[in-house]
């Protein structure tokens, strides 16, 4: 019984840790992108719950002092827009609805703190479902390399 508890916890930590977020909506069909967090900046997960900039900065915080803290670990990801880069995703809340129950909302930043995207997750009929939030007309995109984005992290 040991042996198994053991198997179940590893198991679990390469199953967490090998997420792949696909970008089915095509919310990044015009290339490799990231939003700005700007007071234009708006994100909607389903219909019933938005996150504005300042929320994704005090959650991008949250989540970089865990990945410089070397006791504790966020998850990674990958994100089929950025294949190369070291990803990782943070919880930063959950909504409930009657068709779908219970989803829980995350955000993937980099090693340094800058925000990617949203996604959420929710147990559909036929397991896990998961779905990138969507932005706002507003939300302005920034291609990287084009500027300098440092402005734009959790340090």
């Amino acid at each position: 019984m040991k042996y198994f508890s053991i198997a179940a916890v590893a198991l679990s930590v390469v199953t967490s840790a090998s997420l792949h977020i696909t970008d089915e909506g095509e919310i990044f069909q015009n290339g490799v992108r990231r939003p700005i967090l700007n007071s234009n900046f708006r994100m909607s997960c389903l219909e019933n719950t938005f996150y504005n900039e300042n929320q994704i900065l005090d959650f991008a915080q949250k989540a970089y002092r865990i990945i410089e803290n070397s006791k504790s670990r966020l998850d990674r990801c990958t994100f089929d827009p950025f294949p190369k880069e070291v990803l990782y995703i943070y919880h930063i809340g959950k909504s409930q609805t009657q068709a779908t129950g219970q989803i829980s909302h995350y955000m993937i930043i980099n090693f340094v703190g800058q925000f990617f995207t949203g996604f959420y997750q929710y147990q559909g009929n036929e397991g896990q479902v998961t779905k990138l939030c969507e932005f706002d007309e507003g939300t302005t995109f920034i291609f990287p390399g084009t500027l300098d984005d440092s402005a734009h992290s959790a340090k």
